[in-house]
């Protein structure tokens, strides 16, 4: 089985915006937040939103499934989710599939362009303030990082797609 590579990252990172510079490299790049609204839409519920923390673990949980499906093809696959290793583990034994053990990095930015990025997307000081809490905790776990603060995305892409090994 392939190796799985789990990249993680606060909101504001830079996650979302790297999934199309990735499709210039032979791995499969796939990011939790491709299927949020379709999910919400399904549930009946925002998936973004603290309100549906309910709903999280099976959102997880399905995202392992998928994984399993992808490392099947035998190639890279590279993961950007905004989980903790612990949460990907618990999440990991309540799926019915098997995937195995992550190598882990981090994508991250200074936490002015973070407050920057995510203000321009509308969100209050509250949630911006929750995020960049949330990048300080994955520091704490995770070591190996990837900055997008004074990096351009293909650039960035381009240190991924090495790591993966593709």
């Amino acid at each position: 089985m392939p190796t799985l590579h789990l990249l993680t990252g606060a909101p504001g990172a830079g996650k979302s915006t790297l999934i199309a510079h990735l499709t210039a490299y032979p791995l499969i790049a796939v990011d939790f937040d491709e299927l949020i609204d379709p999910v919400g839409e399904l549930l009946g519920v925002d998936v973004r939103s603290s309100s549906a923390s309910r709903v999280w673990p099976g959102y997880n949980k399905l995202w392992v499934e998928i994984i399993a499906l992808l490392l099947r093809g035998g190639g890279p696959v590279l993961v950007m989710c905004p989980l903790a290793p612990d949460e990907w583990r618990r999440a990991a034994s309540a799926a019915a599939a098997a995937v195995p053990e992550a190598v882990w990095a981090r994508l991250d930015c200074a936490d002015a362009d973070r407050r920057a990025r995510l203000a321009a997307r509308g969100w209050d000081d509250g949630r911006i303030e929750d995020a960049v809490e949330d990048a300080a905790g994955l520091r704490r776990v995770v070591g190996r990082e990837f900055t997008t603060s004074g990096r351009s995305a293909a650039a960035t892409a381009t240190a991924l797609a090495e790591w993966v090994g593709s």
